[in-house]
């Protein structure tokens, strides 16, 4: 199995989308899958309507109960034709007997009324599995799909009552108008003798020829149910992309190594150089301290550059200095700032104090002016003064009295 032979995108999907995908499958091989599933089971079913002449009820339920050993032919054309490998109906024909022979009693007994049949029918048949192996492998399959597939069982099952009633139904509408006088409905659920098995007969053919355009579309969605639980587990997908890197750099690859040697080889050349190398000497702790100044003069600890600018001739003075103080001002001209400094403090602390000297004595004459002219009366409100005059100085003067 090659899964980069596969017809179709293999990727996880819902189990909904899956089971479209399975009727996809059905459709694209349609005529292959019906022609070979009318080839084996329509013979089959005209000898056990023979068989069952006078029971045709018993004949329809035994060819109900043989479906499992017809679903083997669908799925072996699927899983042929999805990795590219379509068989021819006449292949399909002979390889039946061959496909009937793993677990057919099994499959018609105890698993014959699983609802996931169509689901872990691939176990079987394609896997090749059996026993407590088979039940593991159920036991992963089933963790995830296996509601689906349920469910698709259930569905399929009324599908094709439906299908088989309106397919009586048609025929009924198709009957021409004169026949139709002598065949009415209701003398026909009433017919009895050979009348009646006649038509139970008929409708048997109904489901007969049902099964051969249904039953390929259950198991190919089934078969699809099973790819999609295997893609995950297996991650058939992710397996897909490496296959695809590696055919691509599969040209690549001797171009590749190539750079990655010529990149690798001063590494190695290094190493060999290094383990040829005599040991070195014991060095002295002056030759140690020399070095180490050496090292410490050049890049990238000191970066000497050579800088040619137009100057004033002053500057040089000024730079010297600044060298010689190690970026801090001349000693006098520290001691001319501190001098000066202390100077205007002085100068302002002196004018503060004559300031306030000169503002308080001309408060005090006008206080003593004010005082020597007599005390003002006090108004007592606006408008009107107050009849008795107050005195404010501390001598009782003859004005306040």
């Amino acid at each position: 199995m090659r899964l980069s032979d596969a017809s179709c995108v293999i990727r996880p999907r819902t189990p909904w989308e899956a089971m479209d995908l399975g009727v996809l499958m059905a459709r694209e091989h349609r005529l292959l899958l019906m022609a070979s599933w009318a080839i084996v089971s329509l013979p089959l079913f005209i000898l056990l309507s023979a068989v069952f002449w006078k029971y045709p009820s018993t004949a329809v339920l035994v060819f109900w109960w043989l479906k499992p050993a017809f679903d083997r032919l669908p799925l072996y054309i699927l899983s042929k034709s999805l990795f590219g490998e379509t068989p021819s109906v006449k292949q399909v024909v002979r390889q039946w007997p061959r496909l009937l022979k793993g677990q057919l009693l099994s499959s018609l007994i105890w698993r014959r009324l699983s609802l996931s049949r169509s689901f872990v029918m691939p176990v079987s048949q394609l896997e090749g599995l059996d026993g407590d192996a088979r039940q593991k492998r159920l036991g992963v399959l089933l963790q995830r799909n296996g509601g689906a597939a349920r469910w698709l069982t259930l569905l399929g099952m009324c599908l094709e009552i439906t299908l088989w009633f309106g397919a009586m139904a048609l025929f009924y509408l198709l009957i021409p108008q004169q026949i139709e006088l002598d065949w009415d409905w209701q003398r026909l659920a009433q017919a009895s003798g050979s009348q009646a098995l006649w038509l139970e007969h008929m409708s048997n053919a109904f489901y007969a020829l049902i099964l051969v355009f249904w039953e390929p579309i259950y198991v190919a969605c089934g078969f699809s149910l099973y790819l999609n639980r295997r893609t995950v587990l297996e991650a058939w997908d992710l397996e897909l992309v490496f296959r695809r890197l590696r055919d691509r750099l599969g040209s690549v690859a001797p171009l590749l190594l190539l750079v990655a040697g010529l990149m690798l080889a001063p590494l190695f050349s290094q190493s060999s150089m290094a383990a040829d190398a005599s040991p070195s000497k014991p060095v002295s702790t002056q030759a140690a301290s020399q070095s180490i100044k050496t090292l410490l003069e050049k890049p990238p600890f000191k970066n000497p550059e050579t800088v040619t600018r137009y100057r004033f001739g002053e500057e040089k003075t000024a730079v010297k200095n600044q060298a010689r103080g190690d970026g801090k001002l001349p000693a006098w001209l520290r001691h001319c700032w501190t001098t000066s400094t202390a100077a205007a403090s002085n100068i302002w602390l002196g004018a503060s104090k004559s300031c306030c000297g000169v503002c308080w004595r001309a408060a005090w004459r006008c206080w003593s002016g004010v005082i020597a002219t007599g005390c003002a009366p006090l108004s007592a409100g606006a408008g009107r003064s107050i009849s008795t005059p107050t005195c404010l100085c501390p001598r009782n003067c003859s004005a306040s009295r």
